[in-house]
């Protein structure tokens, strides 16, 4: 999609932006057109998936294979995802959806992320209580 078949009104009106904002948006031509690619059809199309790879003493119980799933790479699937998550496995998601938003924009390879791999924030039980370790992967929707 192009600059001028993207409908940047129905963009500024959904953000609540101003005209300003949405001038100095688009003035940033890296912004604008990952604005494009973000909020287009073929993203939806994508999910983040964050899996427990390991789990160790994990005082929610979380266990290998357990995931949330993030529609067009950024919106929690509260229906398909697991919900016991506790708030120390959230810390690195954020990173991790960037680098997968960043790659899907730069028309890369969204599974060949160097850091795909990572870990809640619980040191496990010589100092906490335990740890899981996630990877972050992207498949297909099939429900789009």
């Amino acid at each position: 999609m192009s600059d001028k078949d993207f409908n940047w009104k129905a963009y500024q009106k959904y953000l609540r932006w101003t005209d300003e904002d949405l001038e100095i948006f688009k003035a940033d031509p890296k912004r604008a057109a990952g604005a494009i690619k973000l909020f287009s059809k073929e993203i939806m199309k994508k999910d983040l998936i964050i899996e427990v790879v390991e789990s160790y003493g994990c005082s929610t119980g979380l266990k290998p294979g357990d995931k949330l799933y993030f529609l067009g790479l950024s919106i929690l699937d509260t229906k398909r995802s697991v919900p016991n998550w506790c708030a120390q496995a959230f810390g690195p998601i954020p990173t991790a959806a960037a680098v997968a938003q960043d790659r899907f924009v730069s028309g890369l390879d969204i599974n060949e992320m160097l850091y795909d791999h990572f870990s809640c924030g619980d040191v496990g039980p010589h100092h906490g209580w335990g740890q899981i370790i996630m990877r972050a992967y992207v498949a297909d929707n099939p429900d789009m």
